[in-house]
């Protein structure tokens, strides 16, 4: 009756749709604090940084507007499988402002990381990929939060992202 797919771009998901009768609900994107090109070409539109570059086809605004639910893969990994950001050395300002952030909630840092994904216009799914039950509780409390705007920018910015 429906499918779902994986790190499909809007051309792939009509491609796909135009050869199926059943509609296309799901697909499934690697998106976290430390992997945003889903965000960035949206933020720089007619510039030209190299996060211009559309490497989605324009994907949050196709699923939007086509009601084909996004789910965010990877939601506390950096780069292609390379580890986790929380709590790692590497990251010493995001860790500080996902510290902070989380504290005015009386949250962890994974809830916050959550809810920077769950305030996005497009109600997105976060798959959080652990059978820790912990965990789990912690990381759902972040469906609760609406991080402000403020919030969600000094993430995004504590993450290494640049804004136009």
């Amino acid at each position: 009756r429906a499918f779902g797919v994986s790190n499909f771009n809007s051309r792939q998901i009509d491609l796909l749709q135009s050869a199926v009768d059943q509609k296309l609900i799901i697909n499934q994107v690697q998106l976290s604090l430390k992997h945003t090109p889903l965000i960035d070409q949206g933020l720089f539109v007619n510039r030209f940084e190299d996060e211009a570059s559309d490497r989605t086809g324009g994907l949050l605004e196709y699923a939007q507007q086509n009601k084909i639910t996004l789910q965010a893969w990877s939601p506390y990994q950096y780069g292609m499988f390379k580890g986790v950001f929380i709590d790692n050395p590497k990251f010493p300002e995001l860790n500080q402002v996902l510290q902070t952030v989380a504290a005015k909630y009386g949250v962890t840092k994974n809830a916050i990381a959550t809810a920077w994904i769950t305030r996005l216009p497009q109600d997105i799914q976060v798959i959080l990929g652990s059978m820790n039950p912990v965990h789990l509780k912690e990381s759902l409390a972040g469906a609760d939060i609406r991080l402000t705007r403020q919030e969600w920018y000094d993430l995004y910015l504590a993450a290494g992202h640049q804004l136009p």
